[in-house]
């Protein structure tokens, strides 16, 4: 069954600094007229994470850009994946040689803050015995501790397992050695995994040039099944979606985004998220939509959001579930700048926070999100004028 979202939904959108600007600061996610369940309201927090210039520490560090973040189960702890690379030489004007001012140098690759926003460590980069991605993107902490690191430079075909103390532990892939879709043994520019507990699986997304989930041993590496679009095969060969209006020929209508059957293949897989009820979650970006399978990659479902936009980034950038048991809530980072908040059951947009901008409250290239076991969001902005993290604070819900 397949779900369209977005052009028949109003919103009222409340958003701190944003078209409809309160006092308090509060990112208010108005409702969908669909929707019965009361929606959670949140307030950025902008001392957050604790910047005095050191993260806490003398490391005089500045972020490049946001390849990924993650909640730490254990500890509610926010880690971040940034890319030193990124950093042009005036943001890292104090490591040149000689120095040209007295800030910044480039903050290590993986960073560990508390719920505070207290620096608590940080590390990463090429070592012995593993192939460091060249472009750092997304960071996964699984239920037993250990730390995920994908890669979507043009060579990078692997992803990493490490200790929280960043011991290396498993590589899963080797870099410039992908064969397409059907690999077993190698990735192509990865996104993001998921570790399933209930069977120790690692599931990728599989990513900026395959077309695919594919799903390891976490412990060994050890393929165990891939899948495309709808459960099927994917096919490398199959054009990728024209989606925007500066692809579209001239005798194809705007109106055929949303009105044309939906691409049979992936497009960009850009996240996977495992539910507590077991459903596997696929962040189809380009394409607009979310898939849903089974751990066995049976298909179950799909739903668009917001099809008719024109971003070229794509409506589903990224994936985090409300807290509560149920997971009631489906957070999604859009291209469009905006964190869209889903009924996960249904896959309705029922509220959304942010906009474009520069200030606390708003995104620029919105890249990646997380959510803590309090109802706190965590998003993480990737393009050079963005290079951010930022909290919000879960404040409460009202009812539509």
């Amino acid at each position: 069954m397949t779900w369209r979202i977005g052009g028949s939904i109003i919103l009222v959108v409340g958003i701190v600094l944003g078209a409809r600007a309160t006092g308090s600061g509060k990112a208010a996610a108005a409702p969908a007229q669909s929707s019965s369940a009361s929606i959670p309201h949140f307030q950025v927090d902008p001392s957050w994470p604790k910047m005095d210039g050191h993260f806490g520490v003398t490391g005089n560090w500045i972020f490049g850009s946001i390849g990924g973040i993650a909640i730490d189960p254990a500890t509610d702890h926010l880690w971040v994946l940034q890319r030193p690379r990124s950093l042009d030489s005036h943001e890292s004007s104090a490591a040149q040689n000689p120095p040209e001012s007295d800030c910044c140098v480039p903050a290590p690759p993986v960073m560990e803050f508390d719920a505070a926003g207290n620096f608590i460590q940080g590390w990463g980069g090429p070592g012995p015995g593993y192939d460091w991605p060249d472009t750092e993107h997304g960071i996964t902490i699984d239920y037993r501790g250990n730390v995920w690191i994908a890669g979507n430079g043009k060579r990078d075909n692997q992803i990493l397992k490490f200790t929280k103390a960043g011991k290396f532990l498993l590589q899963i892939g080797h870099p410039g050695k992908s064969t397409g879709s059907g690999d077993t043994e190698n990735l192509n520019e990865p996104t993001k995994v998921s570790v399933d507990p209930r069977t120790n699986e690692v599931f990728v997304a599989d990513g900026y040039v395959n077309r695919r989930v594919i799903v390891f041993d976490a412990d060994t590496g050890q393929f165990k099944r891939l899948w495309g679009a709808y459960g099927n095969k994917p096919d490398d060969a199959a054009p990728r979606i024209r989606r925007t209006p500066f692809d579209l020929p001239a005798s194809q209508p705007l109106d055929s985004l949303t009105k044309d059957p939906p691409p049979q293949q992936f497009n960009l897989v850009h996240a996977v998220m495992i539910s507590n009820d077991d459903l596997v979650y696929v962040a189809d970006r380009s394409n607009n939509r979310i898939q849903v399978f089974k751990p066995d990659g049976t298909f179950v479902k799909e739903g668009f959001v917001a099809r008719e936009t024109l971003t070229h980034v794509g409506t589903v950038v990224d994936l985090a579930f409300s807290p509560d048991k149920a997971q009631q809530f489906l957070y999604v980072a859009s291209g469009d700048e905006h964190i869209r908040i889903l009924n996960r059951a249904t896959l309705e947009e029922v509220g959304r926070i942010g906009r474009m901008g520069h200030y606390p409250g708003q995104f620029f290239w919105l890249h990646v999100i997380a959510c803590d076991s309090q109802g706190n969001i965590y998003s993480g902005d990737a393009a050079a004028l963005g290079r951010r993290v930022q909290k919000f604070v879960l404040k409460g819900s009202s009812s539509p």
